[in-house]
């Protein structure tokens, strides 16, 4: 009776320390995430396929292109489980347009789009200390800053036909949309490697609501990028600034 007597106000005084770590309990002088700022850097490699509805010439196919994402990275750790995340990066966005006649070589154009974006993301964590997933959701807002276009063009005579490579940075039509938004996901594996530096693996999908073609008028010929990013990253927390 005694000692139960002894062990209820210990028990109470930690009723209101609990938090919501996935099973991992509060350990008094543990140096958390909670309040503190992380930034840090990733790079990998992006593909790229086009939505298109069934319109244009019938002998047009695409196919998916890869390009390149870098982005600086940071987040803030609003609880144990939870962060906001947003991303400010660069990323080439590529695809092929090929065309399916019978030629004795293929004719086709290499679309290169660099767009300068920014994601903003929920980072829902759980697992460990030094290794967490990551569940991300979020949106992301862009700019179609340059593109490039290159590959292979035909000339006919009457008798002939000629085939010929191009390459060629054009500058931007009335037709072509520049802005672009949508809305994004993917998963994330950190590894803390001591009291601040951890490495991260990652694998985001963006979705475009944005069509960069703005149509015909008679020809609701609309065109949508969906990207999937894999890529490596380091980061590093920041010090703990929350007043004890």
């Amino acid at each position: 009776m005694l000692a139960l007597c002894l062990a209820g106000p210990q028990v109470s005084a930690h009723v209101g320390r609990l938090t919501p770590d996935f099973g991992i309990p509060f350990q008094e002088g543990r140096d958390t995430a909670e309040g503190r700022w992380s930034v840090g850097l990733r790079a990998g490699a992006a593909s790229t396929t086009i939505s298109r509805p069934q319109a244009g010439r019938v002998d047009v196919v695409y196919q998916s292109g890869r390009g390149f994402d870098v982005a600086a990275v940071g987040r803030y750790a609003v609880t144990q489980w939870l962060a906001v995340r947003a991303d400010a990066g660069v990323m080439q966005r590529c695809h092929r347009m090929q065309r399916q006649l019978n030629y004795l070589r293929p004719v086709y154009t290499d679309h290169l789009s660099t767009y300068a974006y920014l994601p903003v993301m929920a980072d829902f964590s759980f697992g460990g200390e030094r290794l967490r997933g990551h569940l991300l959701l979020g949106g992301f807002a862009g700019y179609w800053v340059a593109q490039r276009l290159r590959g292979m063009t035909y000339t006919m005579t009457d008798y002939e036909v000629f085939f010929s490579d191009f390459d060629a940075q054009p500058d931007f039509a009335d037709y072509q949309r520049r802005f672009d938004a949508g809305v994004m996901g993917g998963v994330e594996v950190s590894y803390r490697l001591g009291s601040a530096w951890s490495v991260s693996l990652d694998a985001l999908y963006y979705y475009d609501l944005v069509s960069h073609h703005r149509g015909y008028p008679a020809l609701r010929d609309y065109r949508y990028l969906n990207t999937l990013s894999l890529s490596v990253g380091v980061a590093y927390q920041l010090p703990n600034t929350r007043q004890q």
